[in-house]
């Protein structure tokens, strides 16, 4: 009987410790993170923008991938635009990826960034595709697009931030 009710606990905990943890992988990092949320493009043949919040140790991200052309990254700055009017500006620190013609970007969030996202729903990211061939050079090969957090998929960020990173 206790091998049993040992065999039961132990089944449960490790059933609940799967669920709890997420993780995104990038090169050669792994990040704990939400589920990822897909924003719809506002550029008609353009694929949606996908996002996920993470934890590199203490400090909060957003991770950000869409489906390019094979020599085409996520870089530059990437900018959240809030429902109140708010804009983050996020900086490209070359932490980027790119399998399967999935191109992946993980932008890192300050404390204030987070408090900001919290009291309100980001509407807009804005981002700017660029080939790597050309990243030394002023000509942009892909451009700047956007995608929005709207309609009847839109994703409550501030309660997600709020239960992810619990501050």
């Amino acid at each position: 009987m206790n091998k049993i009710l040992f065999l039961l606990t132990t089944a449960i905990f490790f059933t609940l410790s799967a669920n709890a943890q997420r993780f995104f992988f990038i090169g050669e990092k792994s990040y704990p993170c939400t589920e990822t949320i897909a924003l719809q493009s506002n550029h008609d043949g353009r694929s949606n923008l996908d996002v996920a919040l993470a934890k590199d140790g203490t400090t909060g991200v957003i991770i950000v991938s869409t489906k390019t052309a094979s020599t085409v990254l996520i870089r530059e700055k990437l900018f959240i635009y809030l429902d109140d009017g708010t804009v983050i500006s996020c900086i490209d620190r070359g932490n980027n990826d790119q399998v399967d013609f999935i191109s992946t970007t993980v932008y890192y969030l300050t404390d204030g960034d987070l408090i900001k996202m919290k009291k309100s729903n980001i509407n807009t990211l804005k981002y700017t595709l660029r080939s790597e061939t050309d990243m030394w050079s002023n000509k942009l090969s892909g451009g700047n697009y956007s995608a929005s957090n709207n309609g009847s998929n839109s994703t409550d960020f501030p309660a997600l931030i709020s239960k992810f990173f619990i501050k």
